[in-house]
């Protein structure tokens, strides 16, 4: 037997491991006798067995290659098959999280949000503030960390302050429990919050707003947040229902525990009204990637 050979069969005589073709197998004495060579179902050429070693015995479960243009149309049909079902579960899987069909292709394109994902880390209860003029990317980007982490087998539920306040107070009219509505947004171990500030403020919606962002708070819940406005002016618009403590301490609990990345530019949704006019070449570039500190990086 050759170098090359005895080696292949060496390795080839414990269960399982290597492909044997007939020959390795007549020199190893496995049984049962090669079977008749595999017609290829494209050209009718004779292919060769292959097989695997099971309890002394080969099980001949596939056949070398054969190369013909037939074979390779099927190969390209099979990978293309592959490819879009891999594509619709991986639509899938975001589609549950909560992101919405016009960002299922989203990507990142702020620096902190990139960093945010790779150093990602479970119960640290660190997040982000995006927030910026309206058009920027924020529900963009925020949807390209959602996903990332969908993908990633984060539990992760994108929604905005909208829906979860109308959901709520439609519990109001059906007799169904408000909080086990709101257990899901409260307890999932990771919420995007997007638009926060486009809600009505009233006492009933800041509280609801506050019992939320506290209690993912105490939790040590990782709680993404997009708006168009500040810090100081989300605190100003939601002390408009005269709950100016309550909108403190939400912002306060924002600002402790959110990296803040502030987005620029013009609407991307508005095409420009002249050729001259361009984005500025930092439009997404300003977070605060210092704030994630080595403990955060190294994992």
């Amino acid at each position: 037997m050759e170098i090359g050979k005895e080696r292949a069969g060496a390795s080839a005589r414990e269960d399982g491991v290597g492909m044997l073709t007939p020959e390795d197998a007549r020199e190893l004495g496995l049984g049962p006798e090669a079977p008749e060579p595999y017609l290829c179902p494209h050209c009718g050429k004779p292919l060769e067995r292959l097989g695997i070693s099971v309890g002394g015995r080969v099980l001949w479960v596939s056949h070398e290659p054969c190369g013909c243009p037939g074979e390779l149309e099927a190969a390209e049909r099979e990978a293309a098959l592959k490819a879009s079902q891999d594509e619709e579960e991986r639509r899938a899987r975001i589609a549950k999280a909560g992101v919405k069909r016009r960002y299922y292709d989203a990507i990142m394109t702020d620096p902190t949000c990139e960093a945010f994902v790779k150093s990602y880390v479970p119960r640290r209860g660190m997040g982000l503030f995006i927030h910026g003029p309206v058009g920027t990317g924020k529900t963009y980007n925020a949807s390209a960390v959602t996903s990332a982490l969908a993908l990633a087998g984060r539990g992760v539920v994108m929604t905005s302050a909208l829906r979860i306040l109308s959901d709520v107070r439609d519990t109001f009219d059906t007799g169904a429990s408000a909080k086990r509505e709101l257990e899901r947004y409260l307890s999932c171990e990771a919420l995007v919050l997007d638009d926060l500030g486009k809600e009505s403020a009233s006492r009933w919606s800041v509280m609801t707003l506050y019992d939320l962002v506290n209690t993912r708070y105490e939790a040590m819940l990782t709680t993404i947040y997009t708006s168009q406005y500040s810090l100081p002016a989300l605190q100003e618009r939601l002390s408009r229902a005269h709950e100016t403590e309550t909108a403190k301490a939400i912002v306060s609990r924002i600002r402790e525990t959110c990296l803040e990345v502030r987005l620029y530019g013009f609407d991307l949704r508005t095409p420009p009204t002249t050729p001259a006019r361009k984005m500025p070449t930092d439009v997404g570039r300003r977070g605060e990637l210092g704030r994630f500190g080595d403990a955060d990086t190294a994992r």
